[in-house]
């Protein structure tokens, strides 16, 4: 059981904290609250779009949470020897604090049955599954590959890239021409993939290489379980894109997109920045930069 001197907590969020009601000295925490809690020792906290924070706040079982600051220290709170810490943001807050505190980290490992190839260049403090392969590729400090990941050659991953089971990363794209004879020709997948610093890409998730350009996901983009990125696609800085979505080749996507999930995007389009496509859309046009699009066929719906 891990128990954190709530000390040590407030320093790590001293930036953030507007103010702190009661006496928090030598109190202990033992993790974070869910949505039933029934343990005191755990840190609670109040979405700031919640209806109804005060009563929430109030019922809290927990002896400190954290609220935005339209939560105020009733006297309720004060007699029940309660500790409030209000932030500006209390969601941002506490995944800083889960993150910092109670995430296990990965110890920096090289499993034994991972199959590397000697022109691998691995950084600093990698993880590598195990039964993980990895081709003569580049992957940056930090990094942690899990069990039985496919990376190819020639892939380029920076640091801080996290990359969860089963995924492949290279592997040649789907590409091909019809011969004379009607016989049909592979087109050749000369190109690499390019994953730039702080991505996070799901398991079973697919990432094809390019055919004479390379496939590029943006930095801070994360990508979840069971989505395929074809050939020449390249994303921009923190888009999310969520779970079993397919983009099809040679499209671009801007920044901080997020694409909901099962939706398709045919391929050889531009979305802008800022868009936002609802789930199970099929994508057939060019979308512009600050718009919410929807549906089979995706249309406009509004202004983001």
């Amino acid at each position: 059981m891990t128990m954190i001197k709530l000390e040590y907590i407030i320093n790590f969020i001293k930036d953030q904290i507007v103010q702190i009601y009661g006496y928090y000295k030598n109190i202990f925490i033992e993790g974070i609250a869910g949505m039933e809690n029934s343990n005191a020792s755990l840190l609670d906290w109040i979405h700031q779009n919640i209806e109804n924070p005060q009563e929430k706040a109030e019922k809290s079982n927990s002896k400190v949470i954290i609220t935005s600051k339209d939560v105020f220290f009733s006297k309720t709170m004060e007699s029940a020897g309660k500790i409030l810490i209000q932030v500006d943001n209390p969601y941002l807050t506490i995944a800083k604090i889960g993150n910092e505190f109670f995430v296990k980290k990965e110890t920096p490992i090289i499993s034994q049955t991972a199959i590397i190839n000697p022109g691998a260049s691995i950084g600093k403090d990698v993880y590598i599954g195990a039964f993980t392969v990895l081709g003569s590729c580049k992957i940056g400090d930090n990094s942690i590959i899990q069990e039985n990941v496919i990376i190819r050659d020639d892939v380029i991953i920076g640091c801080n890239v996290i990359i969860k089971s089963g995924a492949i990363i290279g592997n040649p794209g789907f590409g091909f021409i019809k011969d004379t004879d009607g016989k049909l020709i592979k087109f050749p997948q000369l190109g690499s993939v390019i994953i730039q610093d702080n991505v996070e890409i799901g398991s079973n998730t697919c990432i094809d290489r390019g055919a004479f350009s390379n496939t590029i996901i943006g930095s801070n983009t994360k990508i979840n379980n069971l989505c395929h990125i074809a050939h020449n696609v390249v994303i921009g800085n923190t888009t999310i894109i969520t779970a079993q979505v397919n983009i099809s080749g040679s499209t671009i996507i801007g920044n901080n997109v997020w694409i909901a999930p099962n939706s398709t995007l045919i391929g050889h389009q531009k979305i802008g920045d800022d868009v936002l496509i609802g789930a199970g859309s099929v994508v057939l046009s060019d979308i512009p930069s600050n718009e919410v699009w929807v549906g089979n066929p995706a249309k406009f719906l509004k202004k983001r």
